[in-house]
């Protein structure tokens, strides 16, 4: 069996089942250990996780319809965010690195506003 972070939530969110079926048979205190246990496990092994969640989100509102973008992060970087778009086919339409998110965002932005008609 897997002793990995998600695993270990997995096992606390069982735990809590018992617990609410039985509560006897597994005391609060217990569960509560387990589940604090867990969320730290979590956040050791995602400490990025919020940040690039939001990136991405940010991304998804800035790109065209059909349009993906993928996103990581080089923390030790000097522009530690990264984001490469693919269209529906796949195919990369764009890379881009940045030392913030909203740096980031601003840049692939940019990169799909609609040209201005030359008067």
């Amino acid at each position: 069996m897997s002793n990995s972070p998600i695993s270990h939530a997995i096992g606390a969110l069982k735990l809590a089942s018992v617990h609410v079926e039985h509560p006897t048979a597994l005391s609060g205190k217990t569960l509560a250990d387990t589940s604090a246990e867990a969320i730290e496990r979590l956040n050791a092994a995602y400490p990025h996780r919020e940040e690039l969640g939001r990136l991405y989100a940010e991304l998804v509102r800035v790109t065209p319809l059909g349009h993906l973008p993928y996103v990581s992060l080089e923390p030790k970087a000097q522009a530690p965010y990264l984001a490469l778009i693919v269209n529906a086919s796949g195919e990369v339409v764009h890379r881009q690195r940045a030392k913030s998110i909203e740096g980031l965002v601003e840049l692939v932005a940019v990169r799909f506003q609609p040209k201005q008609a030359q008067a």
